[in-house]
């Protein structure tokens, strides 16, 4: 018998019982929702503006500077058309320049956006603007990750979905940010 089996002979004969997950359960008060969701997006990098759904149109139009701008949020869809083609998705002249969605919720610990396929409607949607605006509800926000991922698994377990916080950056082995390597160079979050 090699030293190998000898370890792993001796690791067999160790009992080991199961011991439950512990539960995490934290949960922000109610009163610092809000407040401390947006402390954390801008700590990452992140504009966070207050509205109400009334002025979400003006408030992207002001953030935009006059950039073009292309919505799949029902509602905003009329004023900023998708006119980005999933049939040709490098076409330069669709490409929106300034991209708006609505994420399904927020998670205050770190600030992350949960979008899917539905909030997108092209994945690609996620990575390649420039400058991206997401519109969150207050009333979506969520305590922790742990939360999250509960709710992740409840109600689409195996569907596309990714988490955006913060604009891109990324530093090399120089020491030097750059600023859109992955994704976008600028991210908003529109809270109504």
């Amino acid at each position: 018998m090699n030293s190998k089996e000898r370890i792993l002979n001796t690791l067999n004969k160790v009992s080991r019982d199961a011991l439950p997950r512990p539960e995490i359960e934290l949960q922000y008060p109610p009163e610092v929702l809000v407040e401390d969701f947006v402390r954390i997006a801008e700590a990452s990098g992140t504009e966070v503006f207050l509205a109400t759904p009334d002025t979400v149109a003006d408030t992207v139009r002001k953030w935009s500077r006059g950039g073009d701008i292309q919505s799949c949020v029902p509602g905003l869809q009329d004023e900023f058309p998708l006119i980005f083609d999933e049939q040709i998705p490098f076409d330069r002249e669709k490409m929106p320049e300034v991209f708006v969605a609505e994420a399904a919720f927020g998670v205050i610990e770190n600030a992350a956006l949960w979008l899917t396929d539905s909030e997108l409607r092209a994945r690609l949607l996620a990575f390649i603007p420039e400058r991206i605006v997401v519109l969150l509800k207050a009333g979506s926000l969520v305590s922790t990750m742990h939360q999250a991922y509960a709710i992740i698994a409840e109600n689409d377990p195996f569907g596309f979905g990714l988490f955006m916080a913060g604009a891109s950056k990324t530093a090399d082995i120089e020491q030097t940010l750059v600023k859109g390597a992955q994704g976008a160079k600028e991210l908003a979050v529109i809270l109504y």
